[in-house]
């Protein structure tokens, strides 16, 4: 697999997040792609394309702006996986919202979907963010 394809289809699916579209988002995706956010101690479960559709439709609203950034990337020709650290930021309801990433891709053999994602995420300012999340929107239902 050529390093040039590979991180051809790592940046475009940063890309696809930018655009900030479940098509956008979706497409880059193999059919039985698996993605996880990650540290374990998070407690989120691996999801499948159908799973993770449903999880980004969830957030979508709620993030505006969003935008990723990629600081650096390995790429690994072998194995067909590109890690990335990324951060991002949106805007909120909340005010400002900013995370910190490390990405694991892998990729399928012709090197252009993704089979699997691992996204590690900081899970204090993640943990924090989606409290306050979940406290807004509960607030919104109640105002209903």
């Amino acid at each position: 697999m050529s390093r040039s394809i590979l991180l051809e289809t790592a940046n475009a699916v940063i890309e696809s997040y930018n655009t900030w579209t479940p098509e956008a988002v979706m497409a880059y995706r193999a059919p039985d792609c698996i993605m996880q956010i990650l540290p374990a101690s998070l407690g989120r479960q691996p999801m499948n394309n159908e799973q993770y559709l449903a999880y980004f439709t969830s957030i979508m609203p709620e993030l505006r702006n969003f935008h990723v950034t990629v600081k650096n990337t390995i790429v690994d020709e072998e194995a067909r996986k590109v890690a990335m650290h990324a951060s991002s930021t949106a805007t909120t309801d909340l005010g400002d919202y900013s995370n910190e990433y490390m990405l694991v891709l892998h990729m399928t053999e012709d090197g252009k979907k993704v089979v699997r994602g691992e996204e590690f995420v900081d899970s204090k300012r993640s943990t924090d963010f989606l409290t306050r999340l979940r406290e807004h929107l509960a607030g919104k239902q109640k105002e209903a």
